[in-house]
This record gives structure tokens, C-alpha cells and sequence, in this order.
């Protein structure tokens, strides 16, 4: 079914089932996340989550677009609301890691997706083309600075790959050290990418 021609009920009985989804991926890992134990965890029967989805693989690829929406409803606002390209780019790493606080659960589900649910020759992973997105978008900001003479001249890709990079390093850290300083790392990584970034007087 399209998004157009579901139901309110629809909707929302595919919002529960993502949502518990979430909850077991980040309490069992992906190995042990099956449509039977999301089921019991949601209260309904395996043939509910087929009617919706048509198979885990369909469920996966609807949490990441959830994650991805959660991760984007958060930071996009916060980006659009900056004057110059260099605080867009504050607000692009601080508004990861505050998406990393706030939704715990549902990064921790993403990490197990990443790891595991690799694509098998040309058939790409659940997570491949969101990663693909964010390079892209990231790029779009970078592109900004550099028009706007905020920026030095860098190739955009490379700048984009070496700041995602960083940050999805921060996932793993969290779940050996779940108290981890996220706010001293955010002004770390701030300042290590308005020197990487910037253009010299």
C-alpha cells in the first residue's frame, strides 16, 4: 500500500510495529530480532506484520526510514535556522550527537541494522542509500561555505566522508560507555572541523 491510501489505523498499527521493532533490534540484536518476537512484543500475530510490511526485510528498511526521520526532524530545522555556513555546520554536528542522546533506543537499533544487515553483491544493505543521503547532504553544506568564501577550498566528498565518519565512530563509543560525554565531544568536534574547514585570513 502507498502511504496515500492507508488509513489513520493503518498508519498507526505500522507505527507500533516499527516501534517495537526498534525496541527489540536495541534489546536482542539483529540476529535475534524475528517477526515472531516483535509480534509477541506488539500483541499481535506474525501475519499482522505481513500484511503491512510483506517480510522482515520490508520491516528493516521501514525502521531505517523512521530513524532517518527522527535523526532529520531534529537536526534540519536547527540547520536552516543559521545565518552562515560555518555555525550550519555547528549545528549539523551538535545536532547529531543531541539525536544520539535523546534517542537512544532507536540509534542503538540502527548500529544493529549497520552491522548486520549487509547487502550480498549488487543487492545493496537496508542502511546504504540513507548513508549515501547524508554524504550527499552534508555535501550540499559544505558546497555553502565554499560559495560563500566562508570555507577553503576542499574536495566536498572527502570533507563530508572525514565528518560522518567521526560521528558515526561516536555510536560504538555510547554502547561501551553509555555515559560518555557527548557534550565535551560535540565542542571537540566543532572545533576540529572550523580549523579542517575554514579559510585562512
Amino acid at each position: 500500500m502507498t502511504p496515500e491510501s492507508r488509513t489513520f489505523i493503518e498508519e498507526a498499527r505500522r507505527a507500533q510495529i516499527i516501534e517495537c521493532a526498534i525496541d527489540v533490534l536495541a534489546e536482542h540484536g539483529y540476529p535475534h530480532t524475528t517477526l515472531a518476537r516483535i509480534a509477541q512484543r506488539a500483541r499481535i500475530s506474525t501475519g499482522v506484520i505481513s500484511y503491512h510490511f510483506g517480510g522482515k526485510d520490508q520491516l528493516i528498511e521501514a525502521v531505517v526510514a523512521e530513524v532517518a526521520k527522527l535523526a532529520t526532524d531534529l537536526m534540519i530545522p536547527r540547520i536552516l535556522a543559521q545565518t552562515t555556513a560555518m555555525e550550519g555546520l555547528r549545528a549539523y554536528i551538535e545536532s547529531n550527537l543531541e539525536f544520539m542522546r535523546l534517542h537512544r533506543k532507536p540509534l542503538l537499533a540502527l548500529v544493529q541494522i549497520v552491522t548486520h544487515a549487509v547487502g550480498e553483491g549488487s543487492r545493496a544493505g537496508p542502511y546504504d542509500h540513507q548513508a549515501d543521503v547524508a554524504i550527499t547532504d552534508l555535501e550540499k553544506l559544505l558546497d555553502w561555505g565554499q560559495r560563500s568564501g566562508e570555507f577553503r577550498d576542499f574536495d566536498l566528498r572527502s570533507m563530508a566522508i572525514a565528518i560522518r565518519g567521526a560521528i558515526d565512530a561516536v555510536p560504538g563509543r555510547l554502547l561501551k560507555d553509555p555515559a560518555f560525554d557527548l557534550d565535551l565531544l560535540a565542542r571537540e568536534l566543532v572545533t576540529t572541523f572550523t580549523l579542517a574547514t575554514r579559510r585562512q585570513p
